[in-house]
């Protein structure tokens, strides 16, 4: 039997640990915080099936100044760090070219659309417990006019990759989803095959339950480094002890690329910081499914422990959170729906682990044999945690994957 560390005790950690436990593994799980303690716990809790197509495109491009000029805009690039964001910037700019956008939608989309099966197998099996898992779909609110050509780009992807749609008016938006929304909108988007949970919180926890009675181990320390020995196995310094293993993964969200650049590989992966809000007794309590406001950029997820604001995209932002981004979800939200007054129970800020084409790296470290990492699920980690256990798994057994993983490879930035 072999042995494995997996650093990381977030969504995709427990997911490939479990993996890798049912595979044959001994595996261990080291995380200097509790399980799910970062961005897994964070999340807007939406498995996010309609998100074939990368960030890094053309139209987020041409509308970036529009929205960084405009007040309250969902996406901000923090002054103070534009010097250690500009080569993360051109590398993303560069990724959102007509040909690479491309290129990368296919291979985003071969995770994606594979992404509710891996969700399935873990209800069926029990280590998800089904009253967490919401199959009702969930809706994109327009509060404009779409843009004609941004549309029919929009709908083209879409049905090139099966993702059902239908789309809404103002009124049967307000008569079948949100009969409290005061806003006044142009029309919506229903998706009826995404899916939500109903506390991301216990999700994880369970899929670190499940990865402990499949027989692996956990222990919280942070993770120093590595010494990879002349015989292919790779000794782990964390905390005060030294663990020798045959595989490493290395799953630790947006911290992944400092640990794995003493080995030799340098990845481009920044922290996308967001923000939540949640609302313990909010008066706009009718929301029938999950909502995203476009324009607004963010989410209300009705949750089992209240409805969840959560959205912005914050880039170049300091240790500290600002948070004027969580206050802005508040009033967004009481701008929408009638007679809202929220009373808050938290709020929370996490990074997201980003790379400039907005797709995962899923790949063994080209300069470490034996040292593999799954990062960079930027929005996508709940989405994408199932079936990235499962494709890790069968990589590091050296099993055929069930996605090609070229496209995910560590050094196609080099």
């Amino acid at each position: 039997m072999k042995d494995v560390v997996v650093i990381g005790a977030g969504l995709i950690g427990c997911s490939a640990a479990l993996n890798l436990a049912k595979r044959g593994f001994r595996a261990q799980i080291l995380d200097s915080a509790a399980p799910g303690s970062g961005c897994s716990f964070g999340n807007a809790g939406i498995i996010a099936v309609d998100h074939v197509a990368p960030l890094a495109s053309p139209q987020t491009v041409a509308g970036i100044p529009r929205m960084l000029l405009q007040q309250n805009s969902p996406l901000r690039l923090n002054t103070q760090g534009i010097p250690r964001m500009t080569p993360w910037m051109w590398k993303f700019v560069r990724q959102a070219s007509p040909a690479n956008y491309a290129r990368n939608t296919v291979s985003l989309a071969s995770l994606v659309t594979v992404a509710k099966a891996g969700w399935r197998r873990l209800l069926e099996s029990g280590e998800i417990p089904k009253e967490l898992f919401r199959d009702i779909g969930a809706l994109y609110v327009y509060e404009q006019p779409e843009d004609n050509k941004a549309r029919e780009q929009l709908i083209d992807v879409l049905d090139r990759f099966g993702v059902e749609h239908r789309e809404l008016n103002a009124d049967q938006v307000r008569a079948n989803y949100l009969p409290s929304l005061k806003a006044k909108i142009s029309h919506a988007r229903y998706m009826p095959g995404m899916a939500s949970v109903t506390n991301p919180q216990r999700v994880v926890q369970s899929l670190f339950g499940a990865a402990r009675s499949a027989g692996v181990a956990f222990r919280q320390a942070r993770v120093e480094g590595f010494s990879l020995g002349p015989d292919g196995r790779v000794t782990v310094h964390a905390g005060a002890g030294t663990t020798t293993v045959d595989k490493v993964l290395v799953a630790a969200g947006a911290l992944s690329a400092k640990l794995i650049e003493p080995l030799g590989t340098s990845i481009p992966l920044t922290n996308e910081r967001g923000y939540h809000v949640e609302l313990k007794e909010p008066s706009a309590d009718q929301l029938k499914v999950p909502v995203s406001f476009v324009e607004a950029g963010f989410t209300c997820n009705p949750m089992s422990t209240g409805i969840r604001l959560a959205g912005t995209v914050e880039f170049g932002g300091g240790e500290k959170p600002d948070w004027r981004r969580a206050d802005m979800l508040v009033r967004e939200f009481t701008r929408m729906f009638s007679g809202a007054s929220p009373k808050e129970s938290s709020r929370w800020f996490g990074d997201r682990p980003t790379l400039p084409d907005y797709l995962p790296m899923i790949d063994e470290i080209p300069a470490a044999r034996n040292v593999f990492v799954a990062t960079g699920h930027q929005h996508l980690g709940l989405t994408l945690a199932p079936v990235t256990g499962e494709l890790v798994a069968q990589m590091i057994a050296g099993a055929p994957t069930a996605v090609d993983l070229s496209p995910f490879r560590a050094n196609r930035f080099a």
